[in-house]
C-alpha cells in the first residue's frame, strides 16, 4: 500500500505546451526521456513513447500529457504519461440492460466518446511512488475540462485485462467487449471498457 509520504511530487503538462518552443532545454530533455521510456510490461506503450507520440500529436489524433518530476539537483524526469482523444462507442452488441444503464433516456447504439488511448508509468518508478490511480485521476481532470466545452457522456479504454481489473474496474469502468490487442502484443488479453463520465471517480 502506498502512503502519501512515499509518493513523488510532480506536475502535469500537455506535451504540446512543452514543445511550443518557449523552453527549448525542457523540450529537449522531455524528448530524451520519452525516447528512453521503459515499460517492459507493455511493449506497445514503450514503443508509443519512444517513436509514435510525436506523430500522433502532430496529426491531431490525440493529445499527450506528461508527468514531470525532479531528478537530481537540476534535472527532470518523465515518470508517466497519458494520452486522450476521441473514439466511437458501439453498444449494439451489449445487453439491453447495459445499454439502458449507459445511455439513459437517449438510447444510441453507436455514439462518440472520449478515449484514454495510452496510460503508462515508467518502470523506474513504483506504484507506491506514483499509483496508477493518481495517473488516472489526472486524466480525469483533462477529460472533465473538455466535457465542459463540448459535452460527452462516455469514456472508453482498451486495456490489458490485468490492468482493467486492477485499475479501471475499481474506478467504475465496465467491460463491454473483447478488444483486439496491438500488433506488437499479439496474443495478449485486451478488453474494451466504458464508464459514464459523470460516474467516473478514480480513487
Amino acid at each position: 500500500m502506498s502512503t502519501e509520504s512515499s509518493r513523488i511530487s510532480y506536475f502535469v503538462l500537455a506535451l504540446a505546451e512543452v514543445l511550443d518552443g518557449s523552453q527549448p532545454a525542457l523540450a529537449q530533455r522531455v524528448k530524451e526521456r520519452l525516447e528512453s521510456f521503459v515499460c517492459a510490461r507493455s511493449p506497445h506503450l514503450e514503443k508509443f513513447a519512444r517513436t509514435e507520440v510525436h506523430k500522433y500529436e502532430r496529426h491531431g489524433h490525440s493529445k499527450t500529457y506528461v508527468f514531470l518530476t525532479s531528478s537530481g539537483e537540476s534535472d527532470i524526469d518523465v515518470p508517466a504519461f497519458f494520452t486522450v482523444g476521441m473514439t466511437s462507442l458501439d453498444l449494439s452488441a451489449t445487453s439491453a440492460s447495459k445499454r439502458k444503464k449507459f445511455s439513459g433516456d437517449v438510447s444510441l447504439s453507436v455514439t462518440g466518446a472520449y478515449s484514454i488511448a495510452e496510460l503508462a508509468r515508467s518502470d523506474a518508478y513504483t506504484s507506491a511512488q506514483l499509483p496508477g490511480e493518481v495517473i488516472l485521476g489526472e486524466a480525469n481532470v483533462v477529460i472533465r475540462q473538455a466535457r465542459e466545452y463540448v459535452a460527452g457522456r462516455f469514456l472508453v479504454v482498451d486495456a490489458q485485462r490485468v490492468v482493467y481489473e486492477r485499475l479501471y474496474a475499481p474506478a467504475g469502468f465496465s467491460e463491454i467487449a473483447t478488444a483486439r490487442p496491438p500488433g506488437d502484443m499479439a496474443g495478449a488479453d485486451f478488453v474494451t471498457a466504458c464508464s459514464k463520465i459523470s460516474g467516473w471517480a478514480p480513487a
